[in-house]
């Protein structure tokens, strides 16, 4: 059984997404709980999709594909990653949201 509250993973979640804007447990809303969890799936979601895109490095060929095929399965077998690109994405996404969301508003 996980000893972390609800309170301490919403501000484990926005400081990931905004880490020069870290908040404390004191400062977590029901508003703020909701805005996390929404973000954190979005990235989930969005990451899962990276997992699928092919990184080719030369020239592509039926080896290749082959091969990217067999990466993308264990990509896609791995944990729960949140690809930077993704995190930097969704921060950007609901930053006006997030802000908001701390004034109460």
């Amino acid at each position: 059984m996980s000893s972390i509250s609800n309170d301490q993973m919403v501000v484990e979640i926005l400081n990931f997404f905004y880490p020069k804007n870290s908040i404390s447990e004191h400062d977590v809303t029901e508003q703020l709980g909701d805005l996390a969890a929404e973000m954190y799936a979005e990235a989930l979601e969005a990451s899962a999709s990276m997992h699928l895109v092919p990184r080719p490095t030369y020239t592509p060929s039926l080896s290749w594909l082959v091969k990217e095929g067999v990466k993308t399965f264990w990509r896609s077998r791995g944990e729960d990653e949140i690809y930077e690109s993704v995190r930097v994405t969704v921060a950007l996404k609901y930053k006006s949201k997030h802000q908001m969301s701390k004034l109460g508003i």
